[in-house]
């Protein structure tokens, strides 16, 4: 069975000084700050600035969707190097050690769902490796509530979010399979519902139409699927996205205090580079 862990935390996230409603990103790059808080069952975490700004790292914007904020980081691919990586250690991968084995890394956050032994849940392929095979099974939890997805960087600069049944491998540099999709081709996954009471800080990554750009994003506070999709389709303008994972996401960037060791370990990251 696909982990599902109850920690109900929300992660070091990055927030942008005095950015709120459902915009898109500027089209000028932001300086953020930091941001990170904590939520129990009954409340909403409350995210605040940390007095420290955080280094320039795309675009870093704080969007809402029907009254949900959330961080999102904007990455033009021609600017930002975005890799998936499995160090394969036997108790997971801590993202603060992770760091501190890639200085260089500008921002950092979990791949896709996991399983209790601390291995991908499907396909994961780093450096044109494949690491981990597609998984196409059916089962229980959200990375099986189909249609899933992949989330893959291609060698010609170019990343997508597939339907993980029309997945093809060529030319795939790096890859992380999850689920459930969140937005295929312009359309909300057929299982979500609108004003849904199934809530939990989520993940996510999206794509641009013409392949250039990625939005990763991680939701400051309690969010459903639904309102989490709207915000790539909507909000970012992506025909396609997927969710990574839930309460134990955290998304880390370059002038962040360093990621908690208490959400992970995980079995995957997605760590972006600057070109």
């Amino acid at each position: 069975m696909l982990r599902a862990r109850s920690i109900v935390a929300l992660a070091a996230a990055a927030l942008l000084a005095g950015c709120s409603g459902a915009t898109a990103p500027a089209a000028s790059t932001a300086t953020p700050t930091a941001a990170s808080s904590g939520a129990s069952a009954s409340s909403t975490p409350t995210p605040t600035a940390s007095d420290e700004p955080a280094a320039i790292v795309g675009t870093l914007s704080n969007p809402e969707v029907d009254g949900h904020r959330f961080a999102v980081l904007t990455l033009p691919l021609e600017e930002w190097d975005v890799r998936v990586d499995w160090p394969q250690e036997d108790d997971g991968t801590d993202l603060a050690v992770y760091l501190a084995d890639h200085p260089e890394i500008a921002a950092l956050t979990n791949a896709g769902i996991f399983s209790d032994d601390l291995r991908p849940g499907g396909l994961l392929v780093s450096d044109g490796e494949v690491l981990r095979d597609l998984n196409l099974a059916d089962g229980g939890g959200n990375f099986h509530l189909k249609p899933n997805a992949v989330f893959a960087v291609h060698d010609d600069g170019t990343a997508e979010v597939v339907d993980s049944t029309a997945y093809d491998p060529a030319g795939v540099t790096y890859a992380t399979q999850s689920g459930p999709a969140l937005v295929l081709d312009g359309e909300i996954h057929p299982e979500f519902r609108e004003g849904s009471v199934n809530t939990a800080v989520r993940s996510g990554v999206g794509v641009s139409p013409d392949g250039t750009t990625v939005h990763l994003a991680l939701s400051l506070g309690f969010v459903n699927l639904w309102d989490f999709a709207t915000l790539f389709r909507d909000v970012l303008g992506c025909d396609d996205a997927l969710y990574l994972d839930g309460q134990i996401s955290q998304l880390w960037i370059t002038g962040a205090p360093e990621p908690t060791p208490y959400l992970g370990p995980y079995a995957g990251v997605i760590a972006v580079y600057p070109r």
